[in-house]
């Protein structure tokens, strides 16, 4: 199951985060807040009542309800997800938590065929598509992002952005990509 840039493994009780290498990193989380994290997502989109939560996870025992809230925000630092304008997790007062990313259900997607290293790919762009990555990154823990390749023509600029949107597409799953591109006219309107 995956949710933006992080991959839920069940099979291995384990949360796997898309770093800026090809390999996944895993996320550290203690076995509780594994456990909260997997009744939200089995259960996402909807409220989960703290109730309901107690239950579940701690079924054979009394616990106060601030364990509850200290495991999801151990989650929420996994996660870096703001409870403010929340992600992931968001938390309905009073009530219980509801987990608000969309899921990617099944295996995950397989890798192009094009798996080749980007320097085989483009020269000397390593750092621009660093800075893309990163605004990535921003984008996927809630920050706005506008971001525009411009420069002299024949420079690579497509190149680089079809490199960026194939890596994208491997680390964010769903993930959505609009592009524009000038159009040279021979008349009095603008460019776009």
């Amino acid at each position: 199951m995956q949710f933006l840039q992080f991959r839920f493994d069940p099979e291995n009780q384990c949360l796997w985060r898309r770093g800026d290498s090809a390999e996944d990193e895993r996320v550290l989380l203690t076995p509780k807040a594994y456990a909260v994290l997997d009744y939200l997502l089995k259960h996402a989109g909807r409220l989960v009542t703290q109730d309901e939560l107690l239950d579940a996870v701690w079924a054979r025992s009394y616990v106060q309800p601030e364990v509850l809230k200290h495991h999801v925000l151990e989650i929420r630092k996994a996660l870096e997800d703001d409870a403010r304008s929340p992600l992931y997790v968001e938390t309905l007062p009073r009530r219980g938590y509801r987990f608000i990313a969309p899921l990617v259900v099944g295996p995950a997607p397989p890798a192009p065929s094009d798996e080749r290293p980007v320097e085989q790919h483009l020269v000397g762009r390593s750092a621009a598509l660093a800075a893309l990555r990163e605004y990535l990154g921003q984008a996927c823990r809630g920050q706005r992002q506008f971001v525009s390749v411009t420069g002299e023509p024949g420079i690579g600029k497509t190149a680089l952005v079809d490199e960026f949107r194939r890596q994208a597409r491997n680390r964010v799953p769903g993930l959505r990509i609009a592009l524009g591109q000038c159009v040279e006219t021979l008349g009095s309107q603008e460019g776009y």
